[in-house]
């Protein structure tokens, strides 16, 4: 059985079901070196690596090419910020493959998603010098293609989360926003679109916030303020999947402005339509919705405030594109399609 080692900033809680499904053909081990030590139960082996940061750059404290040669594989997380990680490519006579694994282009909050910048020569140049890699979407393989890439080293793990069953037992009467509530997620276009639409229609779904974060007060007097305490209800961190399930069941469209992270996953697992807008920040997650189909991508704020009427009015178009973003999750997006990405990736470089 193949040792594979998974070196990653965090052991992140969706991610565990993604790697439990990989130890039934490996040997594997997963790697962290930011935040407090991982206790929770999981099927593989977990070994902190703890470096520090200078300046934006992140360094190991011992050798991480000693602690890799323990390995056939490494699957690395593909920050080029991570030098002791980079430095492994440069190393002659390695006796293992590296993978490097992650979005491939320029993705924050400050940044829109690809956006050019002097860093790609340098994320170009040494992503070539890894066996292989790894994408959460096939949106960039273009961008590759056409820097000189191999289409073969080139693979794509499509980024998923597991869900729990669907509870048909309770009513869609509901809308949703999941999310840590930053500015930069446009949660304010969210409010004030529902307020708008409020004055046109006073029967809307009812609004749950599920998340904490910078703005959690400012939201919650936001809501007083405009007296709609009975109509938007602020439930803050939700970690039980079985709650979240409650919430996503109840709702009819999941709706996030200013993000389309893996909550577009979430919310297509659970049968909730997503929207958000076209340039919203993303990790290539945002290329899983189909326009109208699944989901709704649109342009200008005032966009919304007619999205919202049109769920209240049209409720069966939202139950359809729900059922339709239900079916493409569970032929495309499980836990089970993204682990035999990897494991793609993994016996790629195993046979080169």
């Amino acid at each position: 059985m193949k040792k594979v080692l998974i070196l990653y900033n965090k052991v992140w809680p969706y991610r565990i079901p993604i790697f439990n499904l990989l130890t039934n053909d490996y040997d594997l081990t997963v790697s962290y070196s930011i935040g407090a030590d991982f206790n929770e139960k999981q099927d593989f082996k977990v070994k902190k690596l703890p470096g520090k940061f200078i300046s934006k750059f992140f360094i190991h404290n011992d050798s991480l090419d000693n602690y890799c040669k323990n390995f056939d594989v490494v699957v690395g997380y593909g920050d080029i910020s991570w030098l002791s990680l980079m430095r492994l490519l440069f190393l002659k006579n390695r006796n293992y493959k590296i993978i490097l694994w992650g979005i491939g282009l320029r993705a924050s909050y400050k940044n829109n998603y690809g956006e050019s910048t002097f860093w790609d020569r340098v994320r170009f140049y040494l992503m070539k010098k890894a066996d292989a890699v790894l994408f959460y979407s096939d949106d960039p393989i273009k961008t590759y293609l056409s820097n000189g890439f191999v289409r073969e080293k080139l693979h794509v793990a499509n980024n998923t989360v597991l869900v729990e069953k669907v509870d048909d037992s309770v009513t869609k009467d509901s809308l949703i926003f999941i999310g840590t509530l930053y500015k930069q997620k446009r949660i304010y276009e969210l409010l004030n679109s529902y307020f708008e639409a409020k004055k046109v229609n006073t029967k809307l779904p009812h609004l749950n916030i599920i998340g904490q974060g910078d703005e959690y007060d400012n939201i919650k007097l936001w809501i007083k303020d405009n007296k709609l305490e009975d109509d938007i209800t602020l439930l803050g961190k939700i970690f039980d999947e079985n709650k979240l399930s409650y919430y996503f069941s109840k709702s009819l469209a999941c709706i996030s402005p200013g993000q389309a992270g893996l909550s577009v996953l979430k919310s297509m697992g659970y049968g909730v339509p997503f929207i958000t807008r076209k340039n919203a920040i993303t990790g290539g997650e945002i290329f899983n919705i189909e326009d109208n189909v699944s989901g709704i991508l649109y342009e200008k704020d005032e966009d919304l405030k007619q999205i919202i009427l049109d769920i209240s009015e049209n409720t069966s178009k939202y139950l359809e594109m729900g059922s339709y973003a239900k079916n493409y999750y569970d032929l495309n997006r499980r836990p089970q399609n993204m682990a035999k990405g990897i494991a793609d990736a993994i016996e790629y470089v195993s046979n080169i």
